[in-house]
C-alpha cells in the first residue's frame, strides 16, 4: 500500500528544486559545498524516481568542482538513497567503478526502530594495480526525535546512528600488510549520526572516528 503522493511532497522529488549543503571539518571550518539540483522526476514500477545532478565545490585552494549524477527513489513508504553517490567523484577517480545497495529511510520512521544495513563497493585500478573497498553501514538505529536548526531553517528530525565498516582488498598484498590493515580496522571505529526529517530528507550528518568528531555536513539553503 504505497502512497506516491507522499513522495511528491518531498523537496528531493520536486523538479527544479535546489538544495545547498555545507561540509565542515572537525575544527568547524567550512571545507566544501554541495549543490543538488533535481533535474526530472518520473514514475516507474511503483517508484517515484528523481534524477539528480550533484556538484561538490572545494573551499579554498583550487576550489575544484566535481559534478556527479545519481538517483533518489521513493515508493510512498520509504526514501532510497544510492550509497555509491557518496563516493562518485569521477573527475578525481576516473578509473573507479561503483556498486551499491540502496540505503533506505522510512517516511513513517519510529523511535527505537532498527533499519536495514547498506553496502557500497568501490573498485579502482591505478598503475596496473586493482583495489577494492567495501563500505558497510551497520547497526542503524533510530535513537529518538530532535529539532535541528540550520541556516536553511528548523526541522523536526529523527536521530539515526550507525557504525561504518571499511574492508580493503589489494591483490598481491603480503601477509604482514594484511595483518597491519586488520589491526588498523580493529583500532579505528567509524560511526555516523544522521538527522532525518520525514517531510524533507537528510538534514545533517556527523562522522566520528573512535568517538571523536571528524566532519559535519548540513543543509544550508533550499530553493523550490
Amino acid at each position: 500500500n504505497t502512497d506516491a503522493g507522499a513522495c511528491g511532497k518531498l523537496v528531493f522529488f520536486q523538479p527544479g528544486a535546489e538544495i545547498e549543503a555545507t561540509s565542515y571539518g572537525k575544527d568547524g571550518k567550512e571545507r566544501s559545498k554541495q549543490y543538488t539540483k533535481i533535474l526530472s522526476v518520473t514514475n516507474a514500477a511503483g517508484f517515484t524516481i528523481a534524477k539528480v545532478e550533484g556538484k561538490d565545490m572545494e573551499i579554498g585552494g583550487e576550489q575544484k568542482t566535481t559534478t556527479v549524477n545519481y538517483e533518489y527513489k521513493c515508493d510512498g513508504n520509504k526514501i532510497y538513497f544510492d550509497v555509491a553517490s557518496m563516493f562518485r567523484t569521477a573527475e578525481k577517480e576516473q578509473d573507479a567503478t561503483f556498486e551499491s545497495s540502496l540505503i533506505e529511510y522510512p517516511i513513517n520512521v519510529k523511535e527505537g526502530e532498527t533499519l536495514p544495513d547498506a553496502t557500497g563497493t568501490m573498485s579502482s585500478e591505478r598503475d596496473g594495480k586493482k583495489m577494492l573497498m567495501k563500505f558497510v553501514y551497520k547497526d542503524r538505529k533510530v535513537e529518538g526525535k530532535e529539532e535541528i536548526t540550520t541556516p536553511a531553517g528548523t526541522f523536526n528530525c529523527f536521530k539515526i546512528s550507525n557504525s561504518v565498516e571499511v574492508e580493503m582488498d589489494i591483490p598481491g598484498m603480503d601477509e604482514k600488510t594484511k595483518e597491519m590493515m586488520k589491526q588498523m580496522k580493529n583500532n579505528m571505529k567509524s560511526t555516523t549520526t544522521t538527522w532525518f526529517a520525514p517531510n524533507f530528507g537528510i538534514v545533517k550528518m556527523e562522522m566520528y572516528m573512535n568517538g571523536e568528531l571528524q566532519s559535519r555536513n548540513e543543509v544550508t539553503a533550499v530553493k523550490q
